[in-house]
């Protein structure tokens, strides 16, 4: 849920405290409450309550999957959706995404249809009604859906569909609209707590959280243009990605041009980007003392195929770093607010070497509303403590090269 106040400091250190609810202003929770009991009182009258004894599992031939939130959010629940696929061989598997992560799902080998679902809460920079969202579920009759986002918006979604079986999160309500319910534990990764939602609901199936790589061979040929002038160099290949989606979370440009050209001697850099970054990836590729090659405006799959190219990738917590760990690029990434044990892989994968200073409210994961002063700042000082000397010693020992 989107947060309407912007607690201090204080509070937000109190979020170190793994567990408990994701809403952690009280007065948030007492809205969310209210909407709980008229979302409770609805599903009474409009007979959206499941039924678990209607249909055994072992009966289930459609399954509906549902991940509407952003491209990170999609890439660590590439592992739980392949678990599924083994759970259950024989079922007709339905993936709804939103349509800025369509051709991912279209990739998916484990997935039998993909259906869009743009939601409103979801689609920023993009104009959605509810309404459209409620239409793009409107014939899908399955036998089980699965919401992996913990939102009780997209609960109540889930309901209208009237699958007897329905698995997710109710942390933030919606209890009643489940019959397999998993435990919210925030000390564990994305890519854990989506693997032990996939165990609630089949108990037996094997499952991995190592990451679902869906980059094609056709995609590997796009990308080659961007690439193979790079490779004739003979040298390592670095990819930067500076823009972090929020400025909460994006380290400051003058130290990503002092980045760039202090591995200019021992690297070939290139800066990457979305066409909405253009302005700050040329800014600090015009700024450093020798222009680094800029990758920018790519298609998805094109994208990811040249990240998966990359020796080693550079970014903030954002779409692009969970994109690395998903091709299997080792990654060095940049957290500030976020928490790298909740959005970063599983530790044990070893995909991503983190950097972090020590801020005594980091991680306070209060990202989409954080503390006033935070917001005030250019950076928030768990951003801008991060110094160049840390990112270039993390680098480095990725690259496996000496100062």
């Amino acid at each position: 849920m989107s947060l309407f106040f912007a607690p201090s400091r204080k509070l937000a250190a109190k979020r170190l405290e793994h567990g408990g609810s994701r809403v952690y202003d009280p007065r948030e929770r007492l809205l969310l409450a209210g909407f709980d009991v008229a979302l409770r009182a609805a599903s009474l009258v409009m007979g959206a309550r499941p039924n678990s004894s209607a249909i055994p599992l072992s009966a289930v031939e459609r399954i509906l999957c549902l991940r509407l939130d952003r491209l990170g959010d999609l890439l660590m629940t590439l592992p739980a959706l392949e678990s599924i696929r083994r759970a259950a061989p024989h079922a007709h598997i339905e993936l709804g995404v939103g349509s800025w992560n369509e051709s991912v799902a279209r990739r998916l080998p484990f997935v039998d249809a993909v259906r869009i679902v743009d939601a409103p809460w979801a689609s920023w920079g993009q104009t959605t009604k509810l309404a459209d969202a409620r239409a793009a579920l409107k014939d899908c009759r399955p036998d089980l859906a699965i919401d992996f986002q913990g939102d009780v918006r997209v609960l109540a979604l889930m309901a209208e569909t009237k699958a007897p079986l329905r698995a997710g999160y109710a942390d933030t309500g919606g209890a009643y609209l489940l019959t397999h319910r998993a435990v919210w534990d925030e000390s564990q990764s994305w890519y854990s707590q989506n693997d032990a939602l996939v165990r609630r609901v089949f108990p037996n199936v094997e499952t991995s959280v190592r990451p679902v790589n869906f980059v094609t061979d056709a995609d590997r040929d796009n990308a080659r243009e961007h690439l193979d002038p790079l490779r004739e160099q003979g040298r390592p290949i670095l990819g930067i990605h500076p823009s972090a989606g929020r400025a909460l979370k994006q380290w400051e440009p003058e130290k990503f041009v002092a980045l760039v050209d202090a591995l200019q001697d021992s690297a070939t850099v290139v800066l990457t980007g979305a066409s909405g970054d253009r302005a700050l990836v040329e800014s600090i590729a015009t700024r450093a003392a020798f222009r680094p090659k800029t990758i920018m405006g790519t298609d998805l799959a094109t994208f990811a195929a040249v990240v998966e190219a990359f020796d080693v990738f550079v970014s903030g917590d954002t779409g692009p770093m969970h994109l690395s760990h998903t091709v299997g690029t080792r990654n060095v990434a940049i957290f500030g607010p976020s928490d790298p044990v909740r959005y970063g892989p599983p530790e044990a994968l070893g995909l991503s070497r983190v950097v972090r200073t020590p801020v005594y409210c980091s991680p306070c994961n209060m990202i989409r509303r954080p503390p006033a002063e935070c917001a005030r700042a250019i950076a928030p000082d768990c951003i801008v403590g991060i110094t160049l000397g840390q990112m270039l010693d993390a680098i480095r020992a990725e690259l496996d090269l000496t100062p």
